[in-house]
């Protein structure tokens, strides 16, 4: 449960106890796996809300996702949780049923059909013959692709995206390709996104479906917190201090500075609230964190009075068609109740760049541009939006820029299982929601490990 207030809260150390700074996925998902073998975590979170950078809005028969957007069909942690938590009842699996532009048309690909596909127009003749050297590549690699050993990929991380195109492909697979897959999902660009990052997004996408949530993406954080004991929101932690046999947490609530002891703590956090709050990061971990940069995203959720005819459940543009559109996700044909039967809803994502340099731009200025970006697919909406949400992110997810997994792999190498606080969030092989999670679980499990080597010492 979520309590509304912990005025009065025992101060006094008892066994064992826990401190997870955070409650998006990755904290939530420590302080599952601490209390499912006998902790007692304590969730604290700075926001009113539980999911971090999963955040749904609800208003006037409308739900939009202005944060994380989607569960790919990959994430099977993610969709073992959302069982576990008991939402089996409302996740929906969604056809991946998606068109690309080009020259003015719209090419659909449909991922449960892999041979219709290679038969689309949408790639020249030589390209698909090239495709064969792609799909060797990735086969070579597929098991190195995981989000425990990123030693494999790390072996490879030694170009861009764009500079092993123009190595081993061609340029069109480099424009209406690999860019696409890279900007769609992560709003980056193939000149600097690590060729590891391509390969990770295309097994991703060898699941022709994804998971729809119809209470919403923050469904799941809102029901893992409804599993724990504590988590206390609005409650900003200011200090965390490993003292040699205890965690010092310093957090402020109600208007007042408190200190609590805890045996262990998890700090999930992005990498520059986690610098600020634990200064005790050290060694490569402290380089890992303070060199890690972030996609922003400025991600437009429009709400429309008729429901657009146009069959795809996705967009992802090419850079040669759309230079600042990465992508449009259909959110009301990935679950259901997220509008009026008769209503559409639609969400752009754009470029990583073209979001910073909009991220304090006033709604009308972003709406106008998004309209114009979706005219050649969905027509002038701009007398059919009845509701729209913006979603601003300084920080979405890290960038998996070359040499990003060559780090990720060392700063793995290098954690502490026994380590009386632990580092989780999307600090893995590969960021997003699943891998927030299971970074989470990870940390959680190596806090359980611990405390059951203090049980059996005490024994």
């Amino acid at each position: 449960m979520i309590p509304e207030s912990f005025q009065g809260y025992a101060a006094s150390v008892t066994d064992l106890r826990t401190a997870v700074i955070g409650a998006g996925v990755a904290g939530l998902a420590a302080a599952r796996r601490i209390a499912q073998t006998g902790g007692a975590p304590t969730v604290f979170e700075s926001q009113d809300r539980v999911g971090g950078r999963i955040k749904t809005i609800r208003r006037n028969g409308l739900t939009f996702d202005v944060g994380a957007f989607i569960y790919l069909g990959s994430y099977s942690e993610a969709a073992q949780e959302m069982t576990d938590v008991g939402l089996g009842s409302q996740m929906r699996k969604v056809d991946a049923y998606g068109a690309m532009p080009k020259s003015g048309r719209l090419h659909y690909l449909d991922l449960r059909n892999p041979l219709k596909t290679l038969g689309t127009e949408y790639l020249s003749l030589g390209s698909k013959l090239k495709l064969a050297k792609l799909a060797w590549f990735l086969a070579k690699h597929w098991k190195d692709l995981n989000y425990t050993d990123a030693s494999g990929i790390a072996a490879i991380d030694s170009e861009t995206v764009t500079e092993y195109c123009r190595r081993e492909l061609n340029e069109e697979l480099l424009d209406y390709l690999a860019a696409v897959v890279v900007r769609g999902p992560w709003l980056s660009d193939p000149s600097y996104a690590s060729v590891g990052q391509l390969l990770w997004t295309l097994k991703n996408f060898f699941k022709p479906y994804f998971y729809g949530l119809d209470d919403g993406m923050n469904a799941l954080p809102r029901a893992m917190a409804a599993d724990l004991d504590d988590v206390r929101l609005s409650t900003p932690v200011i200090d965390v201090t490993d003292s040699g046999d205890h965690v010092e947490v310093t957090f402020e609530h109600d208007g007042r500075q408190h200190t609590e002891e805890f045996d262990t703590a998890v700090v999930a956090t992005t990498t520059s609230t986690a610098l600020e709050i634990y200064p005790q990061i050290s060694g490569f971990s402290r380089e890992y964190y303070a060199n890690t940069e972030y996609i922003c995203s400025v991600n437009t959720h429009l709400a429309l009075n008729e429901r657009p005819t146009n069959p795809a459940t996705y967009i992802m543009c090419s850079p040669r068609e759309q230079p600042d559109l990465c992508g449009v996700i259909v959110d009301h044909l990935k679950a259901h109740n997220r509008c009026g039967p008769a209503q559409g809803m639609i969400t752009t994502f754009c470029r990583h760049e073209w979001c910073l340099d909009h991220l304090d731009a006033p709604d009308q200025k972003v709406l106008d541009a998004v309209l114009q970006f979706v005219k050649p697919y969905y027509g002038d909406l701009s007398s059919k939006v009845e509701d729209y949400e913006i979603g601003r992110w300084r920080e979405v997810v890290p960038i998996m820029s070359k040499g990003r997994f060559k780090a990720v792999d060392r700063f793995m190498r290098d954690t502490d299982p026994s380590a009386r606080v632990q580092l989780a969030g999307d600090i893995g092989p590969i960021p997003g929601v699943n891998g927030a999670l299971v970074s989470g679980q990870a940390a959680g499990d190596r806090i359980a490990a611990r405390s059951r080597r203090l049980r059996k010492a005490s024994a």
